[in-house]
């Protein structure tokens, strides 16, 4: 049975965008179905329709820059599927139960399983942040407790609405609220990174996910009444929030729509921090820290944060400085004095450098403290021993501006650029192929080839695949729904963009090696089965 775009019908059994078979619906325009093309991995799909063109051709952006985001607890999003009236939108099935299922079975929360809550989803949303992209339902009922880690993983990432990190950060409050019930007023009043999380006063609040992280992170509560972290005074928990009507595990999904980037700010962006450049004497003190204290209290209460935080990064301060400057300047910015009237370019630096800081905090933290020192001798070395197993020097370039758009922009993902941004695409290089595994295939026409592979967690295999000429391929590649594929060509060229394990028929191969892609974006170890077939063009 086929689905009806005409109509906008459909029924269980119907197949949607030639690959899902829809197996039952879970209202509120959700299905449960399975991927054809991936071993019948149980696969969500959501259904859009009425639509106007607007909200397709931005829905389509946002559903692509999804796509880019890699993280454990993020489902991965598969490619949108348009057929005609409606809009599919897929992801992987999670297996689990939402925290409003648990709360509503009776299961009790205590303050440090909420502390602990807030600390595993403060990484995810720092991300989502760093990208422009906002959740703002964290609800219980759109968080689900993963059944293969117990992980919290979001539901709500399609969710139209501006880009506002503060919204995301009172639903976190609010979602601490749920939890806690009766224990909730006792908590919020207590401990301060509650309350900066929830207050009613927006100079009292954290300035961004990546702030409340550290001050989580920071803070061990113990059996008499916490005290409150140095950063945080004198805010005071916020009222409830009105709410919407909560939902099952699955959650409803909306689009999510990427506000518009506030350009006349980033186009000021300023290095406020280093408006003196001289050298450090003292092991803790910048000298736009030392020599500044004419400034408001509360901007070097900020200085004061950024400091410690690079310190508990372990990144070079020098770097990132020069990092945070050199945004501003390619911009075509300048940097301020310390003048009254350029209080607020340095305010604007001060969100900068928050952005940059939740991208960095992304890496592995073996690769934090070589950020400044990090060389083209390093990538070299790292290239041509992979190219020295198969892998041709256009693909492991392909591979690292993959790794690197969660910590450059798109133009200076794709080349490398100049320092110190040079740093970060270094950094996507050694995080994205230190562990990358590569196995050579030779084809063999005429016959059907069957290799088994472990992919470990968070890790990637590459299959160059030596085809003889005039063949043409066909792969069929099965395994774990939280593993990702694509396929390149011996000069690079995307032959199949990054998504679920599936068949694919290349046709005839003009240059061999074709390149498989396998990535594994789940918590463990799996196991990959990859068929090939090779038969000659005539």
């Amino acid at each position: 049975m086929e689905d009806d775009p005409s109509t906008g019908v459909v029924e269980p059994g119907a197949l949607i965008g030639g690959r899902y078979r829809l197996e039952r619906s879970l209202a509120d325009h959700r299905w449960l179905a399975l991927d054809q093309a991936a071993a019948d991995a149980p696969t969500h799909l959501t259904v859009l329709s009425d639509l106007t063109d607007a909200q397709r051709e931005e829905l389509s952006k946002r559903w692509l820059q999804l796509q880019g985001v890699l993280h454990p607890q993020l489902p991965r999003f598969g490619d949108l599927i348009n057929t005609g009236e409606a809009l599919w939108l897929p992801r992987p099935w999670q297996e689990g139960e939402s925290l409003q299922a648990l709360l509503d079975a009776g299961e009790t929360f205590s303050l440090e399983d909420v502390l602990e809550l807030l600390r595993q989803l403060l990484p995810l949303l720092s991300l989502l942040h760093s990208q422009r992209l906002s959740c703002a339902d964290w609800s219980p009922a759109q968080i689900l407790r993963r059944a293969a880690d117990g992980l919290p993983v979001p539901l709500a990432l399609e969710q139209i609405a501006p880009w506002d990190p503060q919204r995301d950060l009172l639903s976190l409050a609010d979602l601490a609220q749920d939890l806690l019930g009766d224990q909730a007023a006792a908590a919020f009043e207590s401990m301060g990174p509650l309350q900066a999380l929830s207050s009613d006063r927006p100079e009292l609040r954290f300035p961004s996910a990546a702030a409340a992280l550290a001050a989580f992170q920071q803070f061990t509560p113990t059996v008499a009444a916490p005290a409150p972290p140095p950063v945080v005074r004198h805010s005071t928990p916020s009222k409830r929030r009105k709410r919407k009507q909560e939902q099952d595990a699955e959650g409803r999904l909306w689009p999510v729509v990427l506000a518009l980037v506030i350009a006349a700010l980033v186009g000021t962006a300023v290095g406020w921090l280093l408006l003196s450049r001289g050298k450090v004497t003292g092991p803790t003190a910048l000298p736009s820290f030392r020599l500044r204290s004419s400034l408001p209290a509360a901007e070097i209460n900020q200085r004061e944060q950024l400091l410690n935080r690079l310190r508990a990064l372990q990144v070079d301060r020098r770097w990132f400085l020069k990092l945070v400057d050199a945004s501003l300047l390619e911009r075509g910015g300048r940097l301020p004095s310390a003048s009254q009237a350029d209080a607020p370019l340095r305010k604007v630096w001060s969100e900068l450098a928050e952005d940059w800081l939740s991208r960095v905090e992304q890496l592995p933290l073996q690769l934090r403290p070589r950020l400044g020192n990090l060389t083209a001798t390093d990538w070299n070395r790292r290239q041509q021993g992979l190219v020295a197993q198969g892998l041709s020097p256009e693909v492991v370039k392909k591979l690292v501006s993959g790794s690197a758009l969660n910590l450059l922009s798109g133009p200076q993902a794709a080349e490398i650029p100049a320092e110190p941004f040079r740093q970060l695409w270094y950094a996507a290089a050694e995080q994205a192929l230190g562990n990358l595994q590569i196995e050579l295939i030779k084809g063999k026409r005429n016959s059907t080839q069957t290799v088994s592979a472990w992919v470990p967690a968070g890790g990637a295999r590459v299959f160059p695949i030596q085809v003889p000429s005039a063949s043409r391929l066909v792969l069929g590649v099965r395994g774990s729904p939280l593993m990702q594929m694509s396929v390149f060509a011996a000069d690079g060229q995307l032959l199949e963009a990054r998504g679920p394990l599936r068949v694919v028929s290349l046709g005839e191969v003009k240059r061999s090696p074709v390149q498989v892609l396998v990535s594994n974006d789940g918590l463990s170890s799996a196991s990959l089965t990859l068929s090939l077939r090779v038969d000659p063009t005539q």
